[in-house]
């Protein structure tokens, strides 16, 4: 049972992928990713595979860690016979709630704050999923890992997040299936399955550029770096796809680029992305 879970979370992490890059480029060619999708699926007992389907239809996260007791999708607080079932992998075993599948893991990197606004208003708009503190002027780095890094360690030093090692290896991992740099020097790494709080990014500018992508010619000036609880793993891609549409033209670009605080930085993207976040 050990295997199937295994093969049931590549599976995830592949379909999640699949639909990210429909977002990212959704002209882009994706054979290669769906025949995975089908070799793995095909490969499966007959009844885990339609119960996998069921779910993914009805959640898309329909694979979710289980940690401290806790369904990470929906929060509910496990029965301590379920948690003990899961840790023995004997069989299959589902959220009493949600109904997803659960596997135990135990280094599912959370998050520490949840609140982004001390003013007590509620929030809209980017406001929502980060804040200035989150915003990085110069990436000092000049390769794809290290500038993940630093984007993860200005989030473990405000506080947002913890476990920063676990989360840069998880990035990398996420990297190494297909690579989250676009054109027009943009690029999205991220990690899902993050335990609590919610979708929150940082941000981070490198005027001069560097190949995020190693084996690609373009190089890139703009890193958002994403941490995204199982619960919301499908509404990320709409903020997703609302930063690539306000970052489209070169011009909005320019205007984030020339920015040289955090404070300037922070208000050019709430003004770039007042339309495409509401």
């Amino acid at each position: 049972m050990d295997r199937i879970l295994k093969q049931l979370i590549q599976l995830q992490e592949l379909h999640f992928t699949l639909l990210e890059q429909r977002t990212l480029v959704p002209k882009g060619h994706l054979v290669d990713l769906e025949n995975a999708i089908k070799a793995l699926m095909k490969d499966l007992p007959q009844g885990i595979a339609t119960l996998y389907q069921g779910l993914q239809k009805r959640n898309n996260a329909a694979v979710v860690p289980e940690t401290r007791g806790t369904c990470t999708a929906c929060g509910i607080s496990l029965p301590t016979s379920l948690t003990a079932a899961i840790l023995s992998k004997q069989r299959i075993q589902q959220c009493p709630n949600c109904l997803r599948i659960l596997y135990h893991f135990e280094g599912a990197p959370r998050q520490l704050k949840r609140d982004l606004d001390q003013t007590g208003k509620p929030r809209a708009g980017v406001a929502r999923f980060s804040s200035a503190e989150l915003m990085l002027p110069r990436i000092e780095a000049g390769n794809r890992d290290d500038a993940i890094s630093e984007l993860i360690q200005l989030m473990a030093l405000k506080e947002f997040v913890e476990n920063p090692e676990d989360l840069l290896a998880a990035a990398l991992r996420r990297e190494a299936i297909v690579s989250t740099a676009l054109d027009h020097g943009l690029a999205f790494p991220h990690v899902r399955g993050i335990e609590s709080g919610g979708l929150t990014f940082s941000l981070g500018l490198k005027k001069r550029g560097f190949k995020f992508d190693p084996y690609a010619g373009r190089l890139t000036r703009i890193v958002f770096f994403i941490v995204v609880p199982s619960a919301t793993s499908v509404f990320y891609l709409q903020v997703l796809s609302g930063l690539i549409e306000a970052l489209r033209e070169d011009s909005a670009r320019k205007k984030l680029l020339a920015c040289e605080t955090p404070e300037q930085m922070w208000t050019a993207l709430k003004g770039l992305t007042q339309k495409t976040i509401p």
